[in-house]
């Protein structure tokens, strides 16, 4: 489904992809990544699983030394190029190469002229269930990433990051975010359940919109967008099923800046005791 971008002065439409991906099949990932993009046409950003390039799984996490790459390789030359074609921004992830035998879970975006606009390596990585980030990864070190959208900031975490509260309140108050981009890679395992709640739970106390794909699969899916308020009567957040798919949602910035004079979650804190 093609959705029309809203006015840049009020905000700005962004897509979450989620689709099908081969662990350790970098170049047929991106190739299924870019064909679900093209086929949706017209968005500002649009945003990719955790580890959409590599896969992610044990195949992929066996084979780190081939499949990891450093900020400017195979994965950004492609998607520099499809930015720049579509004059949109792209959020993809990746295995980066930190030192030697040494891999950051990264998440990057490149705008409409194709130049990385943002990085984040994943500061929290994630050991139960069936996530095993802990044998193959290192912890991220740099700053949040925040990036400028028709004047509308936009910030990234990555998957366990979301349950993590001081990290995007630090993203809302210092990086001064609307959107969060919350690529994900959630298995259906013990804490699948909970992944949409924390992402209701941060959008609503930080008043922020939170776009968070999956990777598609019966073992996964159910990627979800969410405003900065549900009432889950008539303000629910959207959701895709098991399928590959394409996730759109507005963030429109006049109704975003109405939550925050109507519920003042963020005017309310007691900086004083705490």
């Amino acid at each position: 489904m093609v959705a029309a971008k809203i006015n840049s002065a009020s905000g700005l439409t962004v897509a979450g992809i989620q689709f099908l991906h081969e662990e350790g099949r970098r170049d047929a990932n991106i190739q299924r990544a870019t064909d679900l993009i093209r086929s949706c046409p017209g968005h500002d950003i649009y945003v990719l699983p955790e580890l959409s390039c590599s896969g992610y799984g044990l195949e992929t996490f066996r084979h780190l030394d081939e499949l990891s790459e450093d900020l400017y390789g195979p994965s950004y030359a492609a998607f520099s190029d499809l930015a720049k074609s579509l004059g949109c921004f792209i959020c993809y992830s990746f295995p980066r190469r930190a030192a030697h035998r040494s891999y950051t879970i990264c998440a990057a975006v490149v705008d409409p002229s194709g130049k990385i606009a943002a990085s984040y390596d994943k500061w929290h990585i994630c050991q139960y269930g069936e996530c095993i980030e802990k044998d193959y990864f290192t912890v991220g070190s740099g700053m949040p990433a925040v990036f400028d959208v028709n004047g509308i900031r936009v910030g990234i975490c990555i998957c366990y990051d979301i349950r993590f509260p001081e990290m995007i309140r630090k993203l809302t108050l210092e990086g001064k975010i609307s959107l969060l981009l919350h690529p994900g890679g959630w298995p259906r395992d013990e804490g699948f359940l909970t992944w949409h709640s924390f992402v209701s739970t941060r959008a609503i106390e930080n008043s922020i919109y939170i776009m968070s794909p999956n990777r598609a699969g019966s073992h996964n899916g159910c990627s979800i967008f969410c405003p900065p308020f549900v009432d889950y009567k008539t303000i629910q957040p959207q959701t895709l099923g098991d399928e590959e798919g394409v996730l759109t949602g507005q963030v429109d910035m006049r109704y975003l800046h109405h939550i925050r004079s109507t519920y003042t979650l963020l005017k309310d804190r007691r900086t004083d005791l705490y």
